[in-house]
């Protein structure tokens, strides 16, 4: 099979959510198939970024837009009924990048990632198309309003009703469609969830295995991400502002380790909060933290950071939203708490009782590996594509 796969940034380096699930599929869809990449790029990705992805790649196709060109596009939102998100990330040159390959190697499989690309895809009778959603978008945008400043509200609210009317939109133009899970799947219309593969994020068991531990850990809690993602720039001020100080254990120390982290996020640094930004390999900062803890009141869809955490053995703590898609059982294999009293009996009693915490940890990683595996989810994938081929 010949497989098109049109991405909205560089799958590498492995930063940010879309990024990781598209290079896994990238890797597993390679082992039979030929892919080819069409992406958008900030920048030019580095000759070892690039090598990275090319092994698994027959043709790559790397389309830069600088910033400039994508807020001009974004202004133009307000004369449209594009998302904003749909405008930022418009490129007439990946249209005609993907129509030139799509003829050229005779693909058989377009698969689009996120309904962010549907306006620069082609769409061609010779071929089939297949778009993953990822997340309900607009559900996770319609949440994010209440969490909002009042002068961002209007923007939020106006974002939330064009994604949810370009979502709907989006299905006709399309063979197949996948979604990370069931939850996030029940936010669409019943005729759409029906036909929605249900195709979950993994975890490369083989990466984050157990570890030398340090034996004295650095950091109290840990909490990492895309540090300029709305939902974990609000986890973070959570847990500083809020939870922190209500912590009776004196010294508490905590690390925010993540990408991009946005002005606010940077302000929380202080002597007993650490900001990293972008770090090479996140298991090294996992390791030396004794608990896990996200705060997460907003966003969608699965949450990859709550799979590393728990799969290096991590005690984790997080909200029931979060968990509705991850589907741990709370008080097992996770703690979930929704309010800032019992996110602080929980990092007590895990702080404090070293036994409970190892075992919490333990069942969170057997939960992981026995649930979250690339290699079934990238064979949904494969079956998902040829049952629409044949």
């Amino acid at each position: 099979m010949k497989i098109l796969v049109a991405l909205s940034r560089f799958p590498y380096p492995i930063d940010k959510g879309d990024k990781l699930r598209a290079f896994y599929q990238i890797q597993g869809l390679s082992k039979y198939h030929e892919v080819h990449l069409v992406c958008i790029a900030d920048k030019t990705p580095s000759p070892a970024e690039y090598n990275e992805v090319k092994q698994y790649c027959k043709s790559i196709e790397v389309i830069e837009t600088g910033k400039l060109k994508r807020f001009i596009n974004l202004g133009l939102g307000l004369f449209n009924n594009l998302p904003f998100q749909v405008n930022y990330f418009k490129s007439s040159r990946m249209k005609r990048t993907i129509e030139k390959v799509l003829k050229r190697h005779s693909i058989d499989m377009c698969y689009v990632q996120l309904v962010r690309l549907v306006g620069n895809i082609p769409f061609s009778l010779n071929t089939k198309y297949y778009l993953d959603y990822m997340d309900a978008l607009s559900e996770g945008m319609y949440k994010r309003i209440n969490l909002s400043r009042w002068y961002e509200k209007p923007v939020v609210k106006l974002e939330a009703k064009r994604l949810r009317d370009f979502e709907a939109k989006a299905f006709f133009f399309f063979n197949g469609y996948s979604i990370i899970t069931e939850s996030d799947a029940t936010a669409f219309p019943l005729d759409i969830k029906k036909r929605m593969d249900i195709i979950p994020n993994g975890i490369s068991s083989g990466f984050f295995n157990f570890r030398s531990f340090p034996k004295d850990k650095s950091y109290d809690i840990i909490f990492t991400g895309n540090m300029g993602y709305h939902p974990n720039v609000q986890a973070s001020k959570y847990l500083v502002n809020r939870i922190m100080p209500l912590l009776n254990k004196q010294n508490v120390k905590i690390c925010l380790s993540g990408t991009s982290p946005s002005i606010e996020v940077q302000n929380l640094e202080s002597e007993n909060v650490i900001v990293t930004g972008f770090v090479h390999d996140i298991r090294d900062y996992l390791a030396k933290a004794k608990i896990f803890v996200a705060p997460l009141f907003s966003g969608s869809g699965l949450q990859n950071k709550l799979l590393e955490a728990m799969a290096m053995g991590i005690p984790t703590i997080t909200t029931s939203l979060a968990n509705s898609a991850l589907g741990a059982r709370p008080g097992q294999e996770i703690m979930v708490c929704d309010d800032e009293e019992s996110f602080v009996k929980a990092i007590h009693q895990l702080l404090s009782d070293p036994e409970f915490a190892r075992e919490i940890g333990a069942k969170g990683r057997l939960y992981i590996q026995k649930n979250f595996n690339w290699e079934v989810s990238n064979d949904l994938l494969e079956k998902a594509f040829r049952k629409i081929l044949n």
